[in-house]
C-alpha cells in the first residue's frame, strides 16, 4: 500500500486555449451544449457574461459598440454573430497564408480563433500593457509593452493564460498554501521554443521596420525568442516584485527576501523546467516532474505543488512550418475536395471536419496553436490543504523508438516501452491492471499512417502489459478519443497535455471527446481497429474508471500517462493520515462545489491571468 506522500494527484480541471477556444468553450462544445456560441462570443469579446449565472446565456451584455452594457438574447447572439463566430472557430482556410508564405501548400490551418492571435488574447488574460500598469504586476510593466516587436510573443502568451488560468482551482491562494516559494515550480513543454520570435529576428540587409527599431530592443527581443520565456513569465509574475533597477538603487531590498523560516534560502520559486520531446512534449515533461515530488534525499528540497503547462505556436512567424511539412504530411483543400467528389454520396466534408484521424479521408494534419496549465501534487498534500483532487495519476512513462531511420522526422516503432512502463507503474504501485481502463485520449495526427501507428503501438502496449500481469485472454475495448478531431488541430508539444486535460473530464464522468470527424474506418485498420471503439460520439464518462494517453513525436520521442478516477474508494487504496482523510471525505463534496464555481466564475471574467497572478503571487515589498 502506497503511502499517501507517495501518490500523484491532479487538483481542479485544466485550463486551455486552442483553435476551438477557451476551456469552457471547448468543454461546451464537447457536451453539445447551447452554452457554446455565449462562450464563443465571451472569447470574442464580443459579450460580458454574469459569471454566477448557472448558464452562460443568461446574464449577457454586449461588451462593445454603441450597446455596450445592454442585455442580449441568445436568439438575437445567433443571429448577429453565429455564422461568424463559427467561421472564425477550429480548423478553417485562412487568408492571407500564400501572400506571407508564397511556397506553401496548404491555407488549412487551425490559428487562435477571432482576434486572438492578435490582440484578444492579450485582452482575455489581461496581459496589456495598461492592464498590468494599472495592477500590483505594474514593477515589470516593461515585459509587456504595445509594440509587437516588444509585447509578450503570441506563445508567452499561451502560456501565461493556461498555466495562470489552471490556478483557478486553489481554494486559497497560492501564497498560503504554499509560503515557501522555493516549495513551487513550474514544469513546462514546448515543441516549437521560442518559434513566433523567429520574426522579431531580422537579416542584416533588411530594411528597418516601419517607424523604425523600438527602444530596447535587445534584451526583450532575445528574451521573447527563447522557449524558455513563457514559463519564465509565469514564474515571475508570480514571484516577489523587484525590478533591478529597484534593488540596483536600495540593495536592502533583497534583505527582504531572505526566507525567516528556513535560514540561508530566499523567498524565490524553483527555476521552471522545460522539455523538448517534439508532440511528446508535455508527458515528457510530467515524467520529468513527477519523481521530483516524490524523492526523497537529505538536503533536497523537493516541490510541493507543480504548475504542469504547456503551449506552442508552430504557425508563427508567416505559417513558414506549412512549407516544412509540405503536402504529403499536411491537409490541402485539394485533397478535401478529391476526397469529396470521390463518395459520391452527395454528403461533403467541410474544411472543419477535415482533420479525420481513423477514417479513411485521414490525408493530412493540420497544424493549430494551444496552450494549457495543470496543477500536480501529492494526495498527502491534497488532503492536508482540502484541495479538489480530480483525478489519481497512477503511471507515467517514456521512450525512444527504432523509426525515423530513413526520415528522422518520421514516427516509428518501439514507442509501446512508454505505454508498458505507465501500465507496469499502475499495476504494481497502485493495483490497477489493463482491464482498469476503459477510455483512450489518442495521439490522432489525422494522417493514415500515423492512425495505424497510433492505435498499433496502444494496442502494443496493452498487450505488452497483460502479458507481464498474467492476464490472458481478449482485452477489453477502450473508448477511443481526440482533442483534435473536435476542431484543434495539431497543436504540437502542447498536444499531450490536452488530451490529458480531455481523458480528465472522462474519469470525473463528464463528456469526453470521440472521434467527431469519423465517417468510414479506414479499411487498413479492419484487423486493429477492432479491439477499440471508434465512434463519432462523445463518451459519457467515468467517475470509477481509467484513461490512458499516449503521444508520439517526430524522432522517436513518445510520452504516456494513466488516470484513474478519484472518489472514496480509491483514496482508500493508500496510507493516508486516517484524522485528514476523514476530514477531506466529508468535506468533499462542499471543497468540489467551491471549486468548480471558482474555475466557472474566473474562465467567464475578464482578464483571467492577470486576476489569477494578483491573486496567488508572493508579496514583496509594495
Amino acid at each position: 500500500m502506497l503511502r499517501s506522500d507517495q501518490v500523484l494527484v491532479t487538483v481542479g480541471t485544466a485550463c486551455t486555449l486552442s483553435a476551438v477556444g477557451s476551456t469552457e468553450t471547448y468543454q461546451a462544445i464537447v457536451a453539445q451544449s447551447e452554452e457554446s456560441l455565449p462562450l464563443a462570443a465571451f472569447d470574442a469579446g464580443l459579450i460580458e457574461i454574469d459569471p454566477e449565472a448557472a448558464s452562460a446565456a443568461d446574464g449577457m451584455r454586449w461588451a462593445e459598440g454603441d450597446h455596450a452594457g445592454e442585455p442580449v438574447t441568445l436568439d438575437e447572439l445567433k443571429r448577429l454573430h453565429g455564422a461568424t463566430l463559427r467561421a472564425n472557430m477550429g480548423i478553417r482556410h485562412v487568408p492571407g497564408v500564400r501572400e506571407l508564405a508564397p511556397r506553401v501548400v496548404t491555407d488549412i490551418a487551425a490559428p487562435l480563433p477571432h482576434d486572438l492571435e492578435t490582440v484578444g488574447l492579450r485582452r482575455l488574460a489581461g496581459l496589456r500593457y495598461e492592464d498590468i500598469r494599472a495592477s500590483g504586476l505594474k514593477e515589470m510593466h516593461g515585459l509587456f509593452q504595445n509594440d509587437p516587436l516588444l509585447s509578450p510573443s503570441l506563445q508567452a502568451q499561451l502560456f501565461a493564460y493556461g498555466a495562470l488560468g489552471a490556478l483557478a482551482g486553489l481554494p486559497r491562494p497560492l501564497s498560503e498554501l504554499v509560503p515557501d516559494p522555493f516549495a513551487f515550480r513550474v514544469a513546462s513543454a514546448t515543441a516549437f521554443g521560442g518559434n513566433d520570435g523567429l520574426g522579431q529576428w531580422l537579416r542584416p540587409d533588411a530594411p528597418l521596420p516601419e517607424g523604425g527599431f523600438p527602444k530596447d530592443t535587445f534584451a526583450v527581443r532575445l528574451a521573447h525568442s527563447l522557449g524558455s520565456h513563457g514559463p519564465a513569465l509565469v514564474s515571475t509574475m508570480l514571484s516577489p516584485s523587484y525590478s533591478i533597477s529597484r534593488v540596483l538603487k536600495n540593495p536592502e531590498l533583497r534583505e527582504s527576501l531572505k526566507s525567516a523560516d528556513d535560514v540561508g534560502f530566499m523567498r524565490v520559486p524553483q527555476a521552471p523546467a522545460t522539455a523538448v520531446g517534439a508532440c511528446a512534449s508535455s508527458l515528457i515533461a510530467l515524467a520529468d516532474i513527477a519523481p521530483q515530488l516524490l524523492f526523497d534525499y537529505p538536503g533536497f528540497k523537493k516541490p510541493k505543488l507543480v504548475l504542469l503547462t504547456a503551449a506552442d505556436a508552430a504557425l508563427q512567424p508567416r505559417f513558414g512550418i506549412l512549407e516544412a511539412f509540405g503536402g504529403g504530411a499536411l491537409m490541402t483543400g485539394e485533397k478535401l475536395a478529391t476526397k469529396n467528389a470521390a463518395h459520391g454520396d452527395g454528403v461533403e466534408r467541410t474544411v472543419h471536419d477535415s482533420l479525420a484521424p481513423f477514417d479513411i479521408d485521414a490525408d493530412g494534419t493540420v497544424v493549430g496553436h494551444g496552450g494549457s496549465g495543470l496543477l500536480v501534487t501529492t494526495l498527502e498534500f491534497a488532503l492536508q490543504n482540502k484541495l479538489d483532487i480530480t483525478s489519481i495519476i497512477v503511471g507515467w512513462g517514456t521512450s525512444g523508438e527504432a523509426g525515423g531511420k530513413a526520415h528522422f522526422a518520421g514516427v516509428g516503432f518501439g514507442g509501446e516501452n512508454a505505454l508498458v512502463q505507465t501500465l507496469d507503474m499502475a499495476y504494481k504501485a497502485h493495483g490497477y491492471g489493463v482491464d482498469d481502463f476503459q477510455y483512450l485520449a489518442a495521439h490522432a495526427t489525422g494522417t493514415r499512417t500515423n492512425s495505424k501507428t497510433d492505435l498499433g503501438t496502444a494496442l502494443a502496449g496493452l498487450r505488452g502489459a497483460a502479458e507481464r500481469q498474467g492476464r490472458e485472454g481478449e482485452l477489453p475495448k477502450l473508448f477511443v478519443g481526440t482533442p483534435k478531431a473536435v476542431g484543434d488541430g495539431h497543436t504540437m508539444g502542447e498536444t499531450g497535455l490536452k488530451a490529458m486535460s480531455q481523458a480528465l473530464q472522462y474519469v470525473l464522468g463528464r463528456k469526453a471527446p470521440g472521434v467527431p470527424t469519423l465517417r468510414r474506418i479506414d479499411p487498413d485498420l479492419a484487423e486493429i481497429a477492432g479491439h477499440f471503439h471508434l465512434q463519432a460520439e462523445p463518451s459519457p464518462g467515468n467517475d470509477d474508471g481509467g484513461a490512458i494517453c499516449a503521444t508520439q513525436g517526430f524522432g522517436g520521442y513518445n510520452g504516456a500517462v494513466a488516470l484513474r478516477s478519484a472518489n472514496p474508494e480509491a483514496l482508500k487504496r493508500y496510507a493516508c493520515d486516517a484524522d485528514d482523510l476523514a476530514a477531506y471525505l466529508e468535506a468533499w463534496p462542499e471543497i468540489r462545489a467551491a471549486r468548480e464555481k471558482a474555475e466557472r466564475i474566473a474562465r467567464r471574467s475578464p482578464k483571467l491571468a492577470l486576476v489569477m497572478a494578483e491573486k496567488h503571487r508572493w508579496a514583496g515589498l509594495e
